[in-house]
């Protein structure tokens, strides 16, 4: 495969999977230029990590893994940083506030978002997998949990997130 047709098989994968990026990226960081940033970082280690995609699974399977395996790397270094973690809690107040999904945001999808965002790194990975509909054993494959545990797992982060959004109430 020449390097021309690489490319394009990449960006042709970028393009149909960057609905992924963006949740993602919105589940992991508050602020317009932090999801911008990890969204470029997350682009950069698919663009490394390529090569070495066997295709054993599904393309969005690897997807899911490069991006959330980059998201929490994010995460964990900006927890190193307080400056960076005091302005990621107080989240984007600028009323042209950069629309990262495709649909309006209401009010119910931002409850949810900042909702999410209590939960530990990988809790929060297993609910968006779920909440874009993958199967628990596409999220086993992705997370590396068992399908049993994902299932466990899923009910007790839906229970959180009922006593999350209920006491925002």
């Amino acid at each position: 495969m020449t390097n021309t047709d690489l490319n394009d098989e990449f960006m042709d994968i970028l393009e149909k999977n960057m609905p992924i990026l963006l949740k993602i990226s919105k589940a992991y960081t508050n602020l317009r230029q932090d999801r911008e940033d990890l969204i470029a970082e997350i682009i950069l280690q698919m663009w490394k990590s390529y090569n070495s995609f066997r295709k054993d699974s599904k393309v969005s399977t690897w997807v899911y893994r490069v991006a959330l395996n980059t998201s929490m790397n994010y995460k964990r270094k900006q927890k190193t940083n307080p400056l960076a973690s005091l302005l990621n809690e107080t989240g984007d107040k600028d009323i042209f506030s950069w629309l990262i999904i495709e649909q309006e945001d209401s009010s119910e999808i931002d409850l949810l978002y900042r909702s999410i965002d209590d939960l530990n790194t990988i809790d929060k990975a297993i609910i968006l997998l779920y909440l874009d509909k993958n199967s628990h054993e596409e999220i086993s494959e992705i997370t590396g949990i068992s399908k049993t545990n994902v299932g466990t797992r899923i009910g007790r982060i839906k229970d959180k997130l009922k006593k999350i959004i209920t006491s925002n109430n």
